[in-house]
C-alpha cells in the first residue's frame, strides 16, 4: 500500500482523470438513454462507462506516479543542497515544464557550488593574509621581551612592526569594504563629478609619498573639466587604490602619470607608470580577489574593490600593459554638463605642487 501512496499533485492528477472519465460517461448516458430514449443501450453504456473509469484510473495513477517520482527527485536534491551537498544534480531525462524546472534547478546548484567554493577560498585567503602579519608581530614582541636589542635593532623592529600594523589596518579595511559591497551595504551617490579635480586632490595626497620614493608623479588634465557621473568619494577611493598600486608595484624612481580625458561620450581616468609591465597571463586575473602577481606585500584586494565600485557606478575598469608600461583606466558615464574634452596634451602638473 505504501507504493500506492501519492503526493498531493498525484492525487490531483488521479482525481482529474476519474472526473473526466465519469463526466464523459454521465453525459453519454443522459444523451442516449434519457434524452434519446434508447433504453436498450443502458447496459452497454454502463459497461463502457466502467471500462472508461478503469482506464482513467489506470492512466491517472501512471502519470501521477511518474510526476511524483520526478518531483521527489527535485525535493531530494533540494534537501541535499540545504544540508550543504552541492554535488546533487537532477538527471534531465524528460521535457516539458518539469524538465525546464530540473534544468533551472541544476543551474542554481552549479552557481551555489561556485559561490560556496569562492566563499571557502575567500576565508582561506583572508585567514592567511591576516595570520602572516600577526605572526610577524608576535615574533617581534617575543624578541623585545626576551632579548636586549641595541637601539638600532630596536628602531628597526619598531619600523617593521609599524609596517605590519599598517598592513593589517589596510587589510581589515579592504575586507570590510568587500563585505559591505557583497551585502549591498554600500550606498552610492550618483551625481556629476569633475574627474580632473578629484584626480588633482588625490595626487596631492600622494605627492609626498612619491617624493620619498624618488618617483615622479605627474597629473595631465585637459583645459576643460572632465565631467563624469558617479559617487565622488568612491571615485576618490578608486584613484587612491590605483595610485597606491602604481607606487607599490613599481621600482623607486619610476614615473607615475594620472590622466583625465573624454572619449566616445565616456569620461575616463588613467593611472599609468613606466614600470616593468604586467604579463598577459597576470592581466587576465589582476582584478580577482586576493590575486597577487609578485611578493611586494599587497593583499590582492584593492583592484578587486576598484572594479566592484566602478561597476556599481555603471562604469568599468580596464588594464593595458606592455614592456615598461602599465595603465589602469576607470571608465564612467559622461556627465550631461560635460563637454567632450580632448586627450590632454598641454596641461601637465607636478603632483607635489599642483594647485
Amino acid at each position: 500500500m505504501r507504493k500506492l501512496s501519492l503526493t498531493p499533485i498525484g492525487n490531483m492528477i488521479t482525481t482529474v482523470s476519474l472526473a473526466i472519465g465519469a463526466g464523459t460517461s454521465i453525459v453519454v448516458y443522459i444523451w442516449v438513454v434519457l434524452v434519446g430514449g434508447h433504453s436498450q443501450a443502458r447496459g452497454p453504456i454502463l459497461v463502457g462507462a466502467s471500462v472508461a473509469l478503469l482506464l482513467a484510473l489506470g492512466i491517472g495513477l501512471y502519470f501521477a506516479k511518474l510526476v511524483a517520482q520526478r518531483v521527489a527527485r527535485i525535493d531530494e536534491a533540494a534537501r541535499a543542497i540545504a544540508d550543504g551537498d552541492f554535488a546533487a544534480r537532477i538527471p534531465v531525462d524528460y521535457s516539458g515544464q518539469l524538465g525546464q524546472l530540473a534544468r533551472t534547478f541544476n543551474e542554481m546548484q552549479r552557481r551555489l557550488a561556485e559561490l560556496d567554493s569562492a566563499r571557502k577560498q575567500f576565508i582561506a585567503n583572508a585567514s592567511h593574509e591576516l595570520r602572516t602579519p600577526i605572526f610577524s608581530l608576535g615574533g617581534f614582541v617575543e624578541l623585545l621581551e626576551e632579548e636586549d636589542p641595541s637601539p638600532e635593532e630596536r628602531a628597526e623592529f619598531m619600523r617593521t612592526m609599524r609596517q605590519q600594523i599598517e598592513r593589517l589596518t589596510k587589510l581589515t579595511t579592504d575586507l570590510l569594504n568587500l563585505s559591505q559591497l557583497d551585502a549591498g551595504g554600500v550606498e552610492l551617490e550618483s551625481r556629476t563629478v569633475d574627474l580632473s579635480e578629484l584626480a588633482r586632490d588625490v595626487a596631492r595626497e600622494f605627492g609626498p609619498r612619491a617624493d620619498r620614493r624618488g618617483s615622479r608623479l605627474e597629473l595631465r588634465t585637459p583645459e576643460r573639466p572632465v565631467i563624469a557621473v558617479g559617487d565622488p568619494e568612491r571615485v576618490r577611493q578608486i584613484i587612491r587604490i590605483l595610485l597606491d598600486n602604481a607606487l607599490v608595484h613599481t621600482p623607486e624612481g619610476a614615473s607615475v602619470t594620472v590622466t583625465t580625458y573624454s572619449v566616445n561620450r565616456r569620461a575616463q581616468l588613467t593611472v599609468s607608470d613606466d614600470g616593468a609591465g604586467i604579463p598577459q597571463r597576470v592581466q587576465k586575473r589582476i582584478f580577482e580577489r586576493f590575486y597577487t602577481a609578485d611578493s611586494s606585500g599587497g593583499s590582492g584586494l584593492g583592484l578587486a574593490i576598484a572594479r566592484e565600485l566602478a561597476q556599481r557606478m555603471h562604469g568599468s575598469m580596464a588594464i593595458s600593459s606592455s614592456r615598461r608600461f602599465t595603465a589602469f583606466t576607470l571608465d564612467l558615464q559622461l556627465g550631461h554638463d560635460g563637454t567632450v574634452a580632448p586627450a590632454p596634451s598641454a596641461v601637465a602638473e607636478r603632483a607635489g605642487t599642483a594647485a
